[in-house]
Order: structure tokens, then sequence, then C-alpha cells
């Protein structure tokens, strides 16, 4: 006898149903799991493995950086001339990625810097303890603020003593005592006149022709000074910006002697100093010393004693300055003298005047350097200021020479 065991239809029936809930089950589980995969592939290939786009740092030289502080005694202006445009600095690429990658062009704005002679501060010491900013002023007979890169200037009256006597100075008085004073510099040869409480700090010498009271008034003793008779003396240390020779050029109504290093390298003017001449005779000194007959021997004798811009002597006239070419000759290149780049040096400046109308102008040739400007009248070079910081002068129209805005500057060791 056998025994057969069957499901009921019901039973099958809920098997089958069973099966056809655990197929979906498996499928949808399945689906969800590929889904979840190509997901997660997408996040680690795709979102995390994929090389970021490579960073573009572009370098543009600022025009109010200052210069580089690998080179402490370089602080010359851009070669750029101040009526050139400014083009694009180059632009440094670099990458992260190994791959090639392209580069959209990249357009850089750089500043406005038509103004090369505008006033800059350098973030940098040149290594004489000049410190970090040169300042913007010293314009004139100088301000009365001190700090930044100025010469120290003291004003003397000649006229009176300390107490206010009158001393009757004369012109040829004058003249006689500056002779006596260049040789040595010593304060104590001009310590009996009267002298202005008030100091000045100047970082250029370029005045066009002026009433000779606006000194007394910009050192602030107009109340007790009148304006004749006067002498100023500025004084400081400047660091050589460079390597090489130089000569001063300029003139001054009445007087201008500069000392660089203990020697006087500069005498040129209505007045010559050095020879203890009061009047001008610039251009008749300079004709009779390359008089081959030696018509005038005693002049000549006192110009060669006086060892300074002695003929011949390099005149450079401007169209502007009929003046000064007329009575002086035009303006007069002292001797050379050479520097070494970030050594510091003393320099003195002596100007005066016997009254009526005072100007100067002091500029600086470079020995071997190109000419990058030229008065269009007598092709005469046209050269930068001598100069402590960046200030510049204000436009003139007066009698004055023309100069070069871009060149190296004498910062003034403190």
């Amino acid at each position: 006898m056998s025994l057969h065991i069957s499901m009921t239809e019901e039973a099958d029936k809920e098997l089958q149903s069973q099966k056809k809930r655990n197929l979906i089950t498996a499928s949808a589980t399945a689906l969800l799991s590929i889904i979840l995969g190509g997901l997660l592939l997408y996040t680690v290939v795709i979102v995390v493995a994929s090389p970021e786009t490579p960073e573009v740092v572009a370098y543009v030289t600022s025009d109010t950086d200052g210069p580089p502080n690998d080179n402490p005694v370089t602080p010359e202006r851009v070669t750029t001339r101040p009526s050139a445009s400014v083009q694009n600095h180059a632009s440094v690429i670099t990458s992260n990625a190994a791959s090639d990658v392209a580069i959209a062009s990249v357009d850089i704005e750089t500043p406005d810097v038509s103004d090369l002679g505008q006033s800059l501060d350098l973030g940098v010491d040149f290594g004489a303890g000049v410190g970090d900013d040169l300042g913007t002023e010293g314009g004139g007979f100088g301000t009365d603020k001190a700090g930044g890169s100025t010469l120290e200037g003291t004003f003397y009256d000649l006229k009176q003593t300390r107490s206010g006597s009158e001393t009757g100075m004369t012109q040829a008085g004058y003249i006689d005592i500056f002779n006596k004073f260049i040789k040595t510099w010593n304060p104590s040869i001009l310590a009996k006149y009267f002298r202005a409480p008030t100091k000045l700090y100047a970082s250029q010498f370029y005045i066009p022709n002026s009433p000779s009271e606006e000194a007394a008034r910009a050192y602030k003793c107009e109340d007790k000074v009148k304006g004749s008779f006067w002498v100023a003396i500025y004084t400081g240390k400047v660091v050589a910006p460079k390597t090489g020779k130089f000569r001063f050029v300029g003139a001054a109504d009445d007087v201008m002697v500069v000392n660089f290093d203990g020697k006087n390298v500069f005498d040129y003017g209505w007045s010559q100093v050095a020879i203890n001449q009061p009047n001008a005779i610039g251009k008749e000194w300079h004709d009779a010393l390359q008089d081959v007959q030696g018509a005038n021997k005693v002049l000549q004798r006192r110009l060669r004693q006086g060892r300074i811009n002695v003929p011949p002597v390099k005149l450079y006239k401007y169209a502007n300055t009929e003046h000064w070419n007329n009575n002086l000759g035009g303006y007069a290149a002292g001797p050379e003298f050479s520097v070494v780049a970030g050594k510091v040096y003393e320099i003195k400046i002596l100007l005066a005047d016997n009254g009526g109308q005072f100007g100067d102008a002091l500029m600086i040739e470079e020995i071997g350097a190109p000419v990058q400007q030229k008065d269009p009248k007598y092709g005469s070079p046209i050269f930068p200021l001598f100069r402590t910081n960046y200030a510049l002068p204000a436009p003139t129209q007066g009698q004055v020479a023309p100069f070069d805005p871009v060149g190296i500057v004498w910062p003034v060791a403190k």
C-alpha cells in the first residue's frame, strides 16, 4: 500500500504567489544595487578623481612697488619714458596637472603710470639706514616737516648779527665770506650772523627766478629778514644708487656751490665763490680762458686757482633760458666724480643771493649714459634733477632749464 501526499489547490496558489514576490524583490534589489553602484562609481571616478582645472597665476609688476630688495641701492626709475604707452606685462602660467591644458588668453589691466615723476614710497631698506619711506616733499627751499629722504637746510642773514645789529654787508663782502667758508664748510664761520630758528628739508634744488624775499618767507623769518645777502646751507648724507661717474650740471642767480665727499665739485652762477668774483662774468671768463693769446692773464690765474668749473667747461644752452645763455653762457657742468653703489657720501649745498631775484637748477649727468631727450633749439641734452626722493617740481613757464623727469634717486641715509 502506498501513501500519496499532495497540496491543496489553495496551498499551490499561495506558493506560486510567493515565488513571484520573491522574484520581483530580487529583481528590484539587483536593479537598485546596480544604480547605487553606478552612483558610487560616478562619485569616485568622475567627481573625486577628476583633475582640477589648472590654476592660472599671473604675476604683474605694480608701478607702486619699490625696487627689488636683492639690490638695495638701485632706486632707479623704470626705463619707460613718461610719454610712452604701457604694455601688458608677460604672464607666468603654472599648472598642477601634467596633461595638456588649453588656457584662454588673459587680459591684464595695468595702472596708469603716465606720470612717472610723481612721488613713490619705496618699501625697501637700502642697507644704509635709509628706511622704507623716501617721502614726497622737499621742493622749493624745502618743507618744515622733518623726515623722509631730505637734506637739512639752515638759513643765515649776513646783514645782521645774532643780536640784530647791522653788519654793513656789501656785495664783495658776502662773496668773500663764502670764499673762506667753502674751504672748510665750518659752520662757526657763520656763527655770528642771524640764524633762522626754522629748519627746512629739501629733496631737490630747482627754483625759477623769483623774488629774493621768498627765501626768508620759506624759513618763516620774513618779519626779521629782508631779501638780500642771505645764505642757506643744506647738508646730509646720500647713498650712491649705482657705481659710476657723475657730474653736476646747473647754475644759480646768484650763488650755488656743491661739496660732495669732502670736495667742492660745483660752483657756477652770477657769482663765482671759489674765485671770489661777485659779478656775472660766466660767459666772459669762459671766453677769456679760451683765448690762446692770454689777454686776461689775471682772470686766468684766478680761475685756475679756484679749481672748480675751470674751462674748458661744458656749457649747455636751452631754448627757454636765453637770460641765462646771454649772461652766463648757459648752464655749466662741474668736474666728474666717482661713486660706488651702496656707499654713503656726505653732501653740502650752499645757496645765496645778494637781492633782487633768486633762481637755481641743479641737475646731474651720468657719464656715458645715453641721452634720452635734447633741447629742440640748441641740441643740448636734458638731464634729470639731482634729487633725494621721487618728488618733482610743479610745471613752470619761468626762465629755468628743462629737466628729464625720469632719473635715479640719491636717497638720504638717516
